[in-house]
């Protein structure tokens, strides 16, 4: 059901910043930059849910007897439309003539004419995302500890993802893109704090959930 309701939000965004480039105004027309600025801020909270509720599965946290399916349930939707959202941020680099972006650039990100390392950077998260959904999707097909290793690859798409944000966007020094990045970034930090030297979740109805 994830994988259909994403390819629907991706082909609904896919035509919609096409529809909007090929509306606005030629010259002064900004509503494909718009869409495509809106969509990157998007996949990336999308990311960012995915990444922390990943971790609250892993680690056994259990606010409520619903919790276990609503976070996997979360974790894994979450993964696959941030993909569609991304699918709308590449659509919008491609077609909006701002700064002109190739498919090579979109892909690579060092040939762009625009801040090519930082664009790289969210071309190397995008390939790394698309590695980790891709292991997912063949995991009944590869021994556990491949996809494990595989999925690990969550950590540096993110951090990349946030690297990229703070650097490549035009909207990256506005107060609410900063709150948005560190707010999110302290949560993950956080939490892998608490992975790394926690003793384990309080479970649901008291007990303390075994260490990982």
């Amino acid at each position: 059901m994830s994988w259909k309701l994403s390819a629907v939000v991706a082909l609904g965004l896919v035509l919609g910043i096409t529809a909007g480039r090929l509306a606005q105004d030629p010259e002064t027309g900004t509503t494909s930059w718009d869409g495509l600025r809106a969509a990157g801020f998007a996949a990336y909270v999308l990311l960012w849910l995915s990444v922390v509720t990943g971790m609250a599965v892993h680690m056994r946290y259990r606010p409520g007897p619903l919790a276990a399916t609503w976070l996997i349930e979360t974790h894994r939707m979450s993964s696959a439309i941030s993909l569609a959202f991304v699918a709308g941020h590449v659509t919008g680099l491609l077609i909006d003539p701002t700064v002109g972006f190739s498919a090579i650039d979109v892909a690579v990100g060092l040939s762009s004419s625009y801040r090519p390392v930082q664009v790289a950077l969210g071309s190397l998260a995008l390939w790394l995302s698309l590695a980790v959904l891709g292991s997912t999707a063949l995991a009944s097909r590869m021994p556990y500890g491949g996809w494990r290793s595989l999925h690990y690859l969550a950590f540096p798409a993110y951090g990349l993802a946030l690297l990229h944000g703070l650097t490549s966007g035009t909207d990256a020094r506005a107060t609410l893109a900063l709150l948005l990045y560190a707010s999110t970034a302290a949560a993950v930090a956080a939490m892998v704090v608490a992975r790394l030297f926690g003793r384990g979740w309080v479970m649901a109805g008291g007990t303390a959930g075994p260490p990982l």
